[in-house]
């Protein structure tokens, strides 16, 4: 057998996340070595987020061209069924926690998302404005501009909240976020509001009372709001 090309450093090393390394620096008192090693870990999952968001877009854009658009709100259905809903099920429905700790939730997966958040707060709701990592970032990447550009989402309905035009990455937030929760017998994750061209924010409405939230809301996405003691669950 030839001798190896790799020492059993560069073997550990290749075996190790850098999440690991980073770790093993901190304790070793290299605390500069650890942010370098964090920063790397950042770029590479920020690379690797990139690569997945494209791929998915891409694989929408296909269903749309093949199938049609109804078609990519029941893919997006059925990943709702199978993956968010499991997710989204605990002892204490969505619509039970406090404002507060909705608001919370929701811009920690952002920031997750590599994206930026404003929060500011007004008589009835909390309002996030997101530089959006995903669907955003698409968007002011030129990626639905030019050649083979992404679909663009152009039959008005409740998976474009009743726009002319949605980004199709961005069907997600209707279907996933707001039409199947109300469909689930609780309440849209927040109300939400995609950027309508490339600089926008992303904008999450979040009501501190789930009564005040305007009929409107639930219009798009064609829906009625739930009334207490009606048994109208918004379908």
């Amino acid at each position: 057998m030839s001798e190896p090309i790799l020492s059993a450093a560069e073997i550990a090393k290749m075996q190790t996340p850098i999440w690991e390394q980073a770790k093993a620096a901190i304790d070793a008192g290299g605390a500069e070595t650890a942010k370098e090693l964090i920063d790397r870990a950042v770029d590479q999952w920020s690379s690797l987020q990139d690569y997945s968001i494209n791929w998915i877009t891409s694989l929408l854009t296909f269903i749309s061209e093949e199938m049609g658009e109804e078609a990519v709100e029941r893919a997006l259905r059925s990943t709702g069924e199978t993956f968010v809903r499991p997710r989204r099920t605990s002892e204490r429905p969505w619509g039970d926690l406090p404002a507060a700790q909705r608001a919370k939730v929701i811009a920690r997966s952002m920031l997750a998302n590599m994206g930026a958040v404003a929060v500011s707060e007004d008589d009835e709701k909390i309002i996030l404005e997101f530089e959006c990592g995903s669907g955003g970032k698409l968007v002011d990447d030129g990626r639905y501009e030019g050649e083979h550009a992404y679909a663009t989402l152009a039959e008005r309905a409740p998976r474009t909240f009743d726009r002319e035009s949605m980004w199709v990455y961005c069907a997600h937030c209707s279907v996933n976020n707001e039409i199947q929760p109300v469909e689930w017998g609780d309440v849209p994750t927040s109300i939400e509001f995609p950027p309508e061209r490339a600089g926008d924010p992303c904008v999450h409405h979040v009501y501190k009372d789930l009564s005040a939230i305007p009929d409107t809301a639930y219009a798009r996405i064609g829906k009625r709001p739930p009334r207490a003691g009606s048994g109208d669950e918004g379908q």
